[in-house]
């Protein structure tokens, strides 16, 4: 997973069915989604797609052990 380290989770609102791709590179200018800037290295993003509508909690920290959600790692 990616680090960005801020600290806390990245916070998105999603409606059911709805699909982002997070960054593992590391390279993105808007973590934690993907921007392209894996091209021409072995990463691509990590697909997630939301099973109902509401906030889905995105690891700001790169420690969680439920990739690509928080975990609450961060707080350790």
């Amino acid at each position: 997973m990616a680090m960005y380290d801020q600290g806390a989770p990245y916070v998105r609102t999603m409606k059911k069915d709805d699909t982002i791709f997070i960054c593992q590179c590391g390279k993105t200018q808007k973590p934690p989604f993907c921007d392209g800037s894996h091209s021409g290295s072995d990463f691509s993003p990590l697909a997630y797609s939301a099973e109902k509508d509401g906030d889905v909690y995105i690891c700001g920290c790169g420690k969680t052990g439920n990739k690509p959600m928080c975990d609450g790692s961060h707080n350790r």
